[in-house]
This record gives C-alpha cells, sequence and structure tokens, in this order.
C-alpha cells in the first residue's frame, strides 16, 4: 500500500471517530474529503466541497478577514511554523451566522515529508454568545461596583469612627484585666502565705505528735511480722503477711509528709562541711528502695571529689528528688544518677524515662503546695529548692511529657562566704 492509500486509510478512520467537523485537504489545499459534522456545520453538501480549495470554499461563506487569516496559517503550516486556532464568522446556506474555529495542521509520513493537510472545525457560536454575555455582565458588575464603591466610603467613614470607638473599649478592658490578674495573683499569694503560716504553726506540735505514735506502729508491724512469717497463720492466710507490708508504706509515706512539714518549717542555714559526694549520694540511695522494673545507672565523676555542705541537707534533696523519679515510672523504666564538675560547680544529673511532667505544670514544680500526686502535699521539692539556695546552687528541672524528666542539681566547689561553716539550729 502506498503513502497516499496509508494517509487515505487514515483519514476515513479519523473522520468517522470525529466529533469537530473535519476536512481533508491534499498538499494544494483541495478539499479531498469531509466527515458529516462538517458538511452540517456549513450547511452544503458533500459534491458542493470536494474537490474545491478550502480557501476558495471559506471565500464564499466568510468574511475576507477570516479568509486572509486561513490563507496566512496554511502558509505558516506548509513552511514548517506552528500555526494556532482560527476564529471567524460564516454564513450558513440558511442564512444564519455561525462563529467557528479553525484548527489547521499537518499530516507527515514516518520521513517527515508532508502527505495531506487537515482542517479542524468546531461551532463555537454558543462559546462566543456566553463570553459575550459575561463581558456585558462584567460591565454591568463594574458600574455597580463603583456605585458600591462610593457607598463604602461613607462606610468606611463611620467605620473609622466605631473604630476609635472600640480602641477606647480595648484599652480600658486591658486596663481591667490587668487589674484582675494583679487582683488575683494578690489572693492567690495570700491564700498560700496564709497556708503556709498554718503548716508553719502546726508542723512542730502536730509533726512531733504524729511521729511517736507512727513509729511505735511501725515497730508493732515489724514484730508482728517476724512472729507471724513463720507461723502457721501465714501459710492459712497469707493475705495478713500482704496487709502488715501495706500498712509499713503507709506509715513510710506518713512519714515522708511529716519530714517535709517538719523540713520546711526548720530549715536552717546549712552547716557545711567537706564530704566525698560519692558519699552524699550512696547514703541517700541507700534510704530509697529502688524497684526491680527500674534499672539503675551511676555515672560519677572523679572519686575524690569533695564540697563542702551540709551532708544531711544534701541527702534530704536527692532523697526527695529520687523518690519523684522512681514513683514516675511505676511501669518499670531507667534511672540515671551522675556527677561532672563544670565551670566552677559540681553538677548532679538525676533522670528517669518516666511520666514526665505536663507542660503546664513546669513552672510550678518547685512551688510550696503544688502537688500532681495522689499522696503528699507539694513540700519536698519547696523544701528541697530553699536548701539548694541556701548552699548558693541552683536546681532546675527539664521534661518532656511522656518520655521522662532531668533534675540537675549545681552546687559550688567553693564553700560561698556567707555560707561558712556554723553550728546546726
Amino acid at each position: 500500500m502506498g503513502e497516499l492509500e496509508k494517509a487515505g486509510a487514515y483519514s476515513e478512520a479519523l473522520l468517522k471517530s470525529m466529533l469537530d467537523g473535519i476536512g481533508v485537504l491534499d498538499l494544494e489545499g483541495k478539499v479531498i474529503d469531509v466527515n458529516e459534522p462538517l458538511l452540517q456545520l456549513m450547511g452544503l453538501k458533500r459534491e458542493e466541497i470536494l474537490g474545491l480549495p478550502l480557501l476558495q470554499l471559506l471565500d464564499s461563506v466568510a468574511e475576507p478577514a477570516g479568509v486572509e487569516k486561513a490563507s496566512a496559517s496554511i502558509g505558516q503550516l506548509m513552511a514548517g511554523a506552528p500555526a494556532g486556532f482560527i476564529e471567524m464568522v460564516i454564513t450558513h446556506k440558511d442564512d444564519t451566522r455561525v462563529t467557528i474555529s479553525i484548527g489547521p495542521s499537518v499530516v507527515r509520513d514516518d520521513q517527515g515529508k508532508p502527505v495531506m493537510l487537515l482542517a479542524v472545525m468546531r461551532d463555537i457560536t454558543e462559546r462566543k454568545r456566553m463570553e459575550q454575555e459575561i463581558q456585558d455582565k462584567n460591565e454591568q458588575l463594574n458600574l455597580q461596583n463603583e456605585e458600591l464603591q462610593a457607598s463604602e466610603e461613607e462606610l468606611r467613614a463611620a467605620n473609622e469612627e466605631l473604630q476609635a470607638t472600640e480602641e477606647e473599649l480595648r484599652a480600658s478592658n486591658e486596663e481591667i484585666t490587668a487589674a484582675n490578674e494583679e487582683l488575683k495573683e494578690t489572693q492567690d499569694r495570700l491564700i498560700r502565705s496564709e497556708r503556709l503560716a498554718a503548716i508553719g504553726q502546726l508542723a512542730g506540735g502536730v509533726g512531733h505528735e504524729l511521729r511517736n505514735p507512727l513509729g511505735a506502729i511501725k515497730n508493732a508491724v515489724y514484730y508482728i511480722k517476724g512472729k507471724l512469717s513463720k507461723s502457721d497463720m501465714a501459710e492459712k492466710e497469707p493475705r495478713v503477711l500482704e496487709f502488715l507490708d501495706i500498712m509499713d508504706d503507709e506509715i513510710d509515706s506518713s512519714n515522708r509528709i511529716i519530714n517535709d512539714l517538719l523540713g520546711f518549717s526548720r530549715i536552717g542555714k546549712p552547716a557545711v562541711a567537706p564530704t566525698l559526694v560519692r558519699r552524699i549520694i550512696a547514703d541517700a540511695m541507700a534510704r530509697v528502695p529502688i524497684p526491680e522494673n527500674v534499672e539503675l545507672n551511676e555515672d560519677f565523676g572523679p572519686d575524690s571529689t569533695e564540697i563542702a555542705v551540709d551532708s544531711e541537707q544534701i541527702q534530704q534533696v536527692l532523697v526527695n528528688v529520687i523518690n519523684n523519679a522512681v514513683q514516675a515510672m511505676p511501669e518499670g523504666g531507667r534511672l540515671t544518677v551522675s556527677t561532672r564538675e563544670k565551670n566552677g560547680f559540681l553538677e548532679l544529673d538525676v533522670i528517669d524515662t518516666g511520666s514526665g511532667i505536663a507542660e503546664e505544670d513546669k513552672g510550678k514544680v518547685f512551688e510550696p503546695l503544688f502537688t500532681t500526686k495522689a499522696k503528699g502535699i507539694g513540700l519536698g521539692l519547696a523544701v528541697s529548692k530553699s536548701i539548694i539556695d541556701r548552699h548558693g546552687g541552683q536546681i532546675e528541672a527539664e521534661s518532656v511529657a511522656g518520655q521522662g524528666t532531668t533534675f540537675t542539681i549545681r552546687l559550688p566547689l567553693e564553700t560561698p562566704v556567707q555560707e561558712e561553716s556554723i553550728e546546726k539550729q
């Protein structure tokens, strides 16, 4: 099959599948085939079109300007340059005017040699009508916008007056809000001061009055456990020993609360003396039971490091912080205690992998009477901060909720002048 026959077969299939009007032209621009949509578009019969040059056909139905555009476009195509769509108005056989879009193109063989021309025609009358309608509506809207702009100018002047009034009201509201916040802070401070004063008055007497019977109860529990541990009752009623263990734990919890009360009301100036850091940490760790599901890691600096501190008070701080770390890991985790020397301070970190501190609570952990625990009165960390402050050091907490907490204690390696060794009060 020759190239012309192949082109003919291709054009026939193309003509039947297209919804747009298609005209197939030879290289001289004569119409050699058309499809039905093109005949309907122009209102002509096949025999009235075949064999005619496209430009002659257009000249009979279109305005001269449109024919010139079509001629120039075909010339560009034959010269190898791209050509866009051409819009023109044609007169249908029934004298109706139709706006059409013509897209000319060149069909080439495998070697790039031109074989035929195609002209795709589409009725865009409705589209042009809608475009004109949109343009008319836009012009109408522009007129309305101009009228609105005039009204907006009037509204703008009124709004400026309202804004000035709102600014005055906002300034007044801010002053009232600031005054309310200051009043609330003052009330909170007053309530806290009253509560702390009441605690201070009751702590000494009540603390000693409770500590003695609690000590007696603890000794009694110890004695009973010793008697029952090897008895028949322990085998028959194992829960008796469990309840005794619970009593023992609750007594320890009560003692810690009493110690916090007494410690908060009677924190004296530290009686400092050179003490090995490792000894302080070891003594504190011995006072805190570490659960089996908590992994303990220790990373200490030089064993010979000594600092001038009140060892009992610093132990109290460590016990509070380590207890908090253990209680934050009820499901188990990792507890790390480490020390280092930095910028004239001994830095001691207590790190846990527990529940962490909520963002809204981070600024309150060292405040007296603040606690998130079911047990306790919120004095442990407040006492700890007071002790560290009296040693000329700092204590701070960094935490990410759900990931753990790091408490860092900084103590000066050289004793501050105002904290020289004194007798304990």
